[in-house]
């Protein structure tokens, strides 16, 4: 998958003096792409929501820029996002990219799931026994990563956000979104320890996803706040 790199040769730096571990590692993985001008989008919102409310399951959602002509400008969309959501459809060889597009785990999508969908396909872990916590303003990553992978960084607002669209086909309507994702980056991943600078204390949670690099199935995942 093609993102914004990171070179390892900039990310390792001294450990700070105080450490937060990050949360118990995710079971499930949910990623939605979704827009605010998609009239289709906000059943699809409120599903992820409430899968969110499970503490084993990562809901990520990313605001895609190609409905923006209709009338609304999505004010959390980037074209980084698009651009995942078409990485996405390359590996699965599908023919386009829409909305709503629940990927799970990085292996199947579809506009709609059912909750038992969502468990009937949990992370395997693969040995890759990712870890990650915070150290002051680092985040150190480390794990057991075998063959080719390819570590996505993921930063998100944690919780619910508000958008009264004003326009578009949601005009009027006041859209909920949960886990809102600010930015993508990556990392050519081997298992060594990697620490990444990050600021500390600025409300936002990071989301730590190992990609086959080949097939972007997620291999594993790790939260920290």
């Amino acid at each position: 998958m093609t993102y914004r790199t990171l070179s390892l040769a900039l990310l390792t730096a001294a450990f700070a003096t105080t450490a937060h571990a990050s949360e118990p590692n995710p079971t499930h993985v949910v990623e939605l792409f979704t827009s605010q001008g998609c009239s289709s989008c906000p059943p699809a919102n409120k599903f992820v929501g409430k899968l969110a409310e499970d503490s084993n399951t990562l809901v990520l959602s990313y605001g895609v820029t190609y409905w923006d002509y209709l009338g609304w400008k999505d004010t959390f969309g980037d074209p980084e996002f698009t651009q995942r959501q078409r990485d996405y459809r390359d590996a699965f060889g599908a023919s386009n990219i829409y909305t709503p597009q629940i990927v799970l785990s990085g292996s199947a999508h579809s506009p709609r799931y059912s909750k038992k969908d969502v468990v009937s396909m949990p992370l395997q872990g693969e040995g890759v026994s990712l870890t990650a916590k915070r150290v002051g303003s680092q985040l150190n990553i480390t794990g057991n990563a075998s063959g080719a992978t390819t570590l996505a960084l993921v930063s998100f607002m944690p919780g619910e956000q508000e958008v009264d669209v004003e326009r578009g086909e949601n005009g009027g309507r006041t859209l909920r979104l949960t886990n809102v994702v600010t930015d993508v980056e990556t990392i050519e991943w081997d298992g060594r320890a990697v620490n990444v600078e990050r600021p500390d204390h600025d409300g936002t949670s990071y989301a730590l996803l190992v990609h086959d690099k080949e097939t972007a199935r997620i291999l594993d995942a790790a939260v920290i706040d």
